[in-house]
């Protein structure tokens, strides 16, 4: 069953094609074991060459460990290994998101340095549907749904995207691969592992196939924003920073909201959020300024929307 939907996902999601070397990450959790296992039985019929990657992040005194057991199980399948450790921080916001930052940076140095042209990761659609839930839950628009990419612009793969992950686990139970858990996939202290645990589980109770659905819904965020991002008229030369009203309010909303999100980003270097592009919306038929942060501000004046920078500004919005 996985084999044939990692097969079918390959395919119709365009992931890999004919001489491609893959270079297959793996922590070692059942996820990413499977992974690397179906990906080697698939190899000659996808016609590919694939090795295999686990990066240590030095957060657990069994990382290393875990590393030499993915080193194992890619020597019993003949596939070559490649083995790197990074330093995370401590100190900080977030070590996972520094961690997983600091992961795909060594991947690709990696994949670089042994001629891979693509790095596949183990997500699945348990991880799609998290993510699409965890999004709505923080307010997301459109844009949000897009989640989780199955073929990213910087070669990163998820051949696994469309596998649930109970499947998964036992895949590589039949198998007999050992495979390890991660303890951090049970601290309630990260919002994912909340979701998983206490919200997912609550959903699941009223619809069986929710799963299915918010990773049906991230791929239709996915379509619906590359159509809309395909419409968005061409931004001026760098250094424009005023548009006149009228230009703003032919464009469809949807549109309107993006290409401002995107000439913003060009000029400031910042990134908009929801709240800032609403209630720059609102100036199309007001007066005043909305403030987005580090000294920048989208003002009204004399039938325009200018972007303006001055020192010393608080982040807040002033409309009349």
């Amino acid at each position: 069953m996985i084999t044939s939907t990692v097969r079918r996902t390959v395919r119709e999601r365009d992931l890999i094609s004919a001489g491609d070397h893959v270079l297959v990450a793996c922590s070692g959790g059942p996820d990413s074991t499977a992974l690397l296992h179906v990906l080697h039985r698939l190899r000659i019929e996808l016609g590919i060459t694939i090795c295999a990657a686990s990066i240590d992040h030095g957060l657990r005194p069994e990382s290393a460990s875990e590393v030499e057991q993915v080193a194992a199980l890619a020597g019993d399948l003949g596939v070559p290994f490649y083995g790197a450790r990074v330093d995370v921080p401590k100190p900080g916001a977030s070590i996972q998101a520094r961690a997983r930052e600091l992961r795909y940076d060594a991947l690709r140095e990696l994949a670089r340095t042994h001629g891979a042209t693509c790095v596949a990761v183990g997500h699945s659609q348990d991880d799609q549907a998290e993510t699409v839930l965890a999004r709505i839950l923080r307010g997301t628009g459109i844009r949000g749904l897009r989640a989780i990419e199955p073929r990213r612009a910087d070669g990163v793969i998820r051949p696994l995207l469309d596998c649930r992950r109970s499947d998964l686990r036992a895949y590589a139970l039949d198998r007999g691969l050992l495979f390890v858990d991660d303890p951090s996939n049970h601290q309630r202290d990260f919002e994912r592992v909340r979701i998983r645990h206490e919200v997912l589980p609550v959903l699941l109770g009223e619809d069986p196939r929710v799963v299915e659905h918010l990773s049906a819904l991230g791929d239709e965020g996915a379509e619906v924003n590359s159509y809309l991002d395909a419409q968005l008229p061409q931004l001026p030369s760098q250094g424009e920073r005023t548009i006149a009203i009228d230009a703003l309010t032919q464009l469809a909303p949807p549109i309107r909201i993006r290409w401002l999100r995107r000439w913003i980003a060009q000029e400031t270097g910042l990134t908009p959020n929801r709240s800032h592009l609403v209630d720059i919306g609102r100036l199309l038929t007001g007066q005043g300024e909305v403030l987005l942060g580090l000294g920048w501000s989208a003002r009204r004046h004399r039938g325009c929307l200018s972007l303006e920078y001055r020192e010393h500004r608080r982040t807040r919005t002033n409309r009349s």
